[in-house]
């Protein structure tokens, strides 16, 4: 399980890592070059909308999968798992093991998907506060 806690640091920090570059980078720009600026978040925005579309298969199957380890979970109880340690029933065991790694992967890919729409919903933020400040004021009556 070691190794599956180890992959799963690594890829959130890769993961993390590449939103925090890419918004620093847009961010740079918006500075830089104010008239692009919203043409730049657009383009970001689109590249991340197209990301969260393409892996939206993936989501549904780990979601599912999610939602199963919780189901069977229910009924592998502390006693029912001590039990099968005592009758030595390795098949049992294992299957319960492999679900869990399951889990832990599909839980993940559920995690990178929540960042995926943060980084979504800040873009959007962002583009939806620059429509608020270029609006002209009203006028007092």
């Amino acid at each position: 399980m070691g190794q599956h806690i180890d992959q799963f640091s690594e890829d959130l920090r890769l993961k993390l890592t590449k939103i925090h570059d890419g918004l620093d980078g847009l961010k740079t720009k918006i500075e830089g070059k104010a008239q692009n600026a919203e043409q730049e978040v657009r383009g970001h925005l689109q590249d991340v909308q197209q990301h969260i579309e393409r892996e939206r298969s993936k989501v549904s199957a780990a979601q599912a999968e999610v939602k199963g380890w919780a189901e069977n979970r229910k009924n592998a109880t502390r006693d029912k798992i001590v039990e099968w340690k005592a009758k030595r029933e390795t098949s049992k065991l294992l299957q319960r093991a492999d679900d869990a790694e399951r889990y832990a992967s599909a839980a993940a890919d559920v995690a990178f998907a929540a960042v995926d729409d943060a980084e979504q919903a800040a873009l959007e933020a962002w583009l939806a506060r620059q429509d608020a400040n270029s609006a002209p004021a009203r006028q007092a009556s």
